[in-house]
């Protein structure tokens, strides 16, 4: 046994645990990167949901006859969200329905954030019938 036995680690023992630790430690911050872009999608697309269902109802209280294109922004905590409702009546060729001009419209309502964030509800809203006279 030579005189040169000191326990210990080589350069290249300590370049390899350290290339393994590196490695390690990119892969961790990558995924905590991921975890906070998916968490913030998973915020908006809650948020977004809840305001899209409190406008559509908003614009069904409002009535068949007074449903139109229309914008505008949220308000309070919701301020940087925005929403968009465009609405098309559907004609007996879409519908299906003899005589249907003038029963249904199709509400597609978008609610976003940014540029790079929105959330599409497409709803149908139906005219009140009537029941004619005579009829039960």
């Amino acid at each position: 046994m030579g005189r040169y036995e000191a326990g210990g680690f080589t350069l290249l023992e300590v370049m390899v645990a350290v290339a393994v630790i590196a490695m390690s430690f990119t892969a961790l911050l990558a995924s905590q990167s991921q975890s906070l872009s998916m968490a913030s999608l998973s915020r908006f697309e809650t948020a977004a949901a809840l305001l899209a269902r409190q406008k559509l109802a908003a614009l069904e209280l409002a009535g068949y006859e007074s449903l139109s294109n229309d914008s505008g922004q949220f308000e309070d905590e919701f301020s940087e969200y925005r929403w968009r409702a465009e609405v098309k009546e559907l004609d007996d060729d879409e519908t299906g329905i003899k005589d249907g001009i003038g029963l249904l419209k199709l509400l597609e309502l978008t609610v976003s954030r940014d540029e790079n964030e929105s959330l599409v509800v497409r709803a149908l809203i139906m005219a009140k019938i009537e029941p004619v006279e005579g009829e039960e």
